[in-house]
């Protein structure tokens, strides 16, 4: 990362690491060890890009891969277990409950229109986490490093399938995270 770029100023004006315990609306936050375990993975990515020896672009296309990964070791399985639901319901599920686990209850989604659904994620996020103790921009980091990965895996899905977020409407500035699942055609 170059010194004096968009990006370095971005990480390099954040505040110190926070070593206080997690908090919202004044209450402790307790995670489970696997909710602990994947803050620390994302604590360690985002640290490598904060001091510069991982550029967004670089952690995103590390996600990317993982993810793509995934989805191609699991394609059959998971199209066949949501076969007849359209593409953007399918992929909502695939990514969101399958591949990152987040407990439907946590999630609602909303048919927009036959092809847009908007979903309200009020899920655990160990993004959202990493960024609160690291004194991160939330719409930096899901915008550069997580969506692309998204984007990506709905290509899979359907080459027609569009991925966005309403970035007025993230956590920690909002209560959920506004998303959307298109089909553009």
């Amino acid at each position: 990362m170059k010194k004096g770029s968009k990006t370095t100023k971005r990480f390099s004006s954040c505040r110190e690491e926070r070593n206080q315990k997690p908090q919202e609306g004044g209450n402790v936050m307790l995670f489970s060890e696997s909710e602990q375990k994947a803050i620390e993975e994302k604590l360690e990515q985002l640290r490598k890009v904060r001091d510069g020896t991982l550029t967004p672009q670089e952690l995103a296309n590390l996600i990317t891969q993982r993810r793509v990964f995934w989805f191609e070791e699991n394609e059959n399985a998971v199209l066949s277990k949501y076969h007849g639901l359209p593409d953007q319901e399918k992929a909502y599920r695939i990514i969101f409950f399958d591949h990152m686990r987040i407990n439907p209850e946590r999630s609602k989604m909303i048919k927009i229109s036959k092809g847009k659904i908007r979903i309200e994620s009020y899920n655990f996020c160990p993004y959202l986490e990493a960024c609160r103790r690291l004194g991160l921009d939330t719409i930096f980091v899901c915008k550069e490093i997580g969506e692309p990965s998204i984007r990506e895996v709905c290509k899979l899905i359907n080459p027609d399938l569009k991925f966005s977020r309403n970035y007025q409407n993230i956590r920690p500035y909002n209560n959920f995270c506004e998303e959307y699942f298109e089909l553009s055609k």
